[in-house]
């Protein structure tokens, strides 16, 4: 399903070869059990700042209404649980976000409103790029999978359902891979590196098609 050629868009394309690349550090790891020479540059400078922009794209989406109290509650302290060094800061920030979202929805009875947070129009764009992924994981064919270990089959891989899961999800993407820069990379067989890989490599296979889902 990847396109051979580029889509036309820089910013698209710039995407592709970022989960194409991800998913080849992740390659790595598995078969070396580290990264290869200036893999954790990569990660660290292309990677991760693409992640941080899905969780910004993620708390601008997240409407006061979109969720109950008890789940905005919950992703208060999940947001919180993101202050892995060394991204202290993209994780306060975060937080600050999400605290303002459920103040806005507990708070004296207030109305619950529509207005999206100041983000980038990219950011949105890529958390519709992570849902399509993230949805497609599942569906994904045998033939097409290309983890290493166990099963060929991502099928057991739940679409995530709601704000808290999918923001459990972004969140797992992020831990996994500063795992990776660190030195600390998961074992291939640990579920949350094989969901990590199962992203980055529907989104390779999905290709632009990804962002036409997205749409």
């Amino acid at each position: 399903m990847t396109n051979i050629e580029g889509s036309g868009f820089n910013q698209f394309d710039r995407l592709l070869d970022l989960v194409r690349r991800t998913r080849e550090l992740l390659d790595t790891i598995v078969d070396e059990g580290e990264l290869p020479e200036g893999g954790a540059a990569y990660l660290e400078a292309t990677t991760l700042p693409h992640l941080e922009g899905i969780q910004s794209g993620f708390q601008g989406w997240l409407r006061s209404d979109a969720a109950d109290a008890a789940e905005l509650r919950y992703l208060l302290l999940q947001v919180a649980q993101l202050r892995v060094p060394p991204a202290f800061s993209a994780a306060e920030r975060r937080a600050a976000m999400a605290e303002e979202i459920a103040e806005r929805r507990l708070a004296d009875g207030s109305a619950p409103t529509s207005r999206l947070a100041l983000i980038e129009p990219w950011h949105l764009a890529a958390l519709g790029h992570a849902r399509v992924v993230l949805a497609f994981i599942p569906r994904m064919p045998e033939d097409d999978v290309r983890f290493p270990a166990g099963r060929r089959t991502y099928a057991d891989i739940p679409v995530p359902k709601g704000p808290a899961e999918l923001s459990g999800r972004i969140a797992e993407l992020e831990r996994e891979l500063w795992k990776a820069v660190t030195g600390r990379a998961a074992a291939p067989v640990d579920p949350a590196f094989r969901r990590t890989y199962g992203f980055f490599d529907a989104a390779d296979r999905l290709g632009f098609g990804a962002f036409r889902g997205a749409a």
